[in-house]
Order: structure tokens, then sequence, then C-alpha cells
């Protein structure tokens, strides 16, 4: 008769001679991963294909609508971005997703929430964002787009080339109130600087009646105060909208201030002015 070894060392041994160790391999059933609801939850996402069907999926769930023309002109804009940012100079924001929603229907998704005038100037626009996706979707805007970077000069040029849009230019420099007085029924701006700096650098382009337009985040309150109680005599805000970008979580913020008087002496808007912002 064996012994209780002799049968133990069979059991743990495989057919070639070597040790099985099933007895401490992990059941896959029961992993670790798979018994955790957040990982499987994790395993189970599926990340959309960068093709121009998933484009168009996540355009429709952020009921972005577009025609047969639009869609062509922001794929064709969406790989040129993607081509051009191989050092990421354009955008830091580089996943298939991020860039359809966080610039794409995030500059585009205003439109729905107010009536753009014309003509429009789109301050610090880097790589094109709002002003070209908004253009994509209202081409009859006229549109600037103030941007004094060399390398996002050469490519908003051509973008502009190869979209064929027409009714839109490059101001290649620093916007400030004295290099910028072309008349304007509005300026819009995105994540660029303190609202009551672009008030400022915005004074000789911006009639009585015009609307400097915001996309913010949510934590603008600070700024809204310090506005109200520095230039509350020549600005009315005019809206102020908090919303969410369709299906993804993320909180925004739209505030738009109507210009009701000029400042009474540009001096001291050009005293005021801080030069030595980036953009």
């Amino acid at each position: 008769m064996k012994s209780y070894l002799q049968k133990r060392k069979k059991s743990t041994t495989s057919k070639n001679g070597k040790p099985s160790f099933h007895r401490n391999q992990p059941d896959s059933r029961n992993s670790t991963d798979n018994r955790n609801p957040n990982n499987r939850k994790k395993a189970e996402e599926v990340r959309l294909p960068p093709t121009l069907n998933s484009m168009l999926e996540l355009l429709r769930k952020s009921e972005i609508r577009l025609s047969k023309e639009q869609v062509t002109q922001l794929w064709t804009f969406h790989n040129l971005l993607r081509a051009r940012n191989t050092d990421q100079e354009l955008t830091r924001i580089i996943g298939f997703e991020p860039i359809i929603i966080k610039h794409y229907v995030d500059s585009m998704i205003v439109g729905k929430f107010i009536e753009l005038p014309s003509p429009i100037v789109d301050l610090g626009t880097g790589a094109g964002f709002p002003g070209i996706p908004l253009k994509i979707r209202y081409p009859h805007l006229r549109m600037t787009l103030a941007e004094p970077r060399p390398k996002r000069i050469a490519f908003l040029k051509e973008v502009i080339h190869a979209l064929k849009l027409k009714n839109i230019e490059v101001f290649e420099h620093k916007v400030v109130s004295r290099s910028f007085r072309t008349p304007m029924k509005a300026v819009i701006t995105r994540a660029v600087e303190t609202i009551d700096k672009t008030m400022l650098r915005t004074s000789g382009c911006i009639e009585v009646g015009g609307l400097l337009v915001f996309l913010k985040g949510p934590a603008v309150d600070p700024e809204i105060v310090d506005v109200k109680k520095r230039f509350g005599e020549y600005f009315k805000l005019k809206e102020d909208k908090h919303y969410e970008l369709p299906h993804t979580g993320h909180t925004r913020r739209l505030v738009v201030y109507e210009k009701i008087k000029s400042f009474p002496n540009e001096n001291i808007v050009q005293k005021e002015e801080t030069q030595e912002d980036v953009y």
C-alpha cells in the first residue's frame, strides 16, 4: 500500500514529472479582478475606434447635427490636427474621444444656448478652438482667429485652405486694445485668461451693444464678482448658464456680457492691460 506522502506527491505532479501546483493557482472565475465590480466594469468598457463613424456617433449623442459637407470638413480638420500635433504643441488632448468631446463638441455646443453675432473674433484660438468648429457648424459667421504663435498660425492657414472656408481670417498678433481695432459684434474665448483681462484687451474692437462670450469651467464666480466690482458700469451680465457636455459628466459654464458703455480713457485701459500674457 502506498503511503500518504506518495499519494500526495502523485497528486501534485504533472504527467511530465514536473510539479503542477494546481492547488495554489488562482481560479480565473474567482480572481480578484473579476470579483471587483469596478474592475469588471472597466473591462467591459469598449473604446470607440478612431473612425468617421465613431465621430458621428459621439456628435449624435451630443445632439450635434451636421450636413455631409460639414462632416467632411470636421473630419478633414480632425485628421490635420492629428497629423500636425506630433509634438503636442497644438493641443495636449490626444485621445480620440477626448478630442471629439472636449474640443469639437465643447466648441460647437455654445450655439445651442446663444445666437452668435457676426463678425466675431476668437481670442487666443490656439489650434482653432472654438473658432474652427463654430465656423464649420455656422458657416454664415464672419470669423477672425486671433493667434500670435507661428506654428499655430501656419496650421490655421492650412486648415482654412483645406476646408475651403470663406469669410475667415487669421490675426497674427497678440490682441491688445491698441493692436486690434477692427469693429466686432462679439468676442468669444475659451480658457485663455480671466474675464477682466479680456474686457480690457478687446476694448478697441468691441462696440457698445457687442457681446463677450466666455466658455468657462464651473468655478468662475470670483471672476464674475470682480468684474461687477470693477467694470459694472461698462458691462452687463447677460447670460450665466451651467451645463454638462452630454454623456460625460464634464461641467461647463457659459458666461456672456454685453458692453453697455465705453471706457472713458483709453490710456487707463492701456495702463491696466497685462502685456505678459502668452496667448
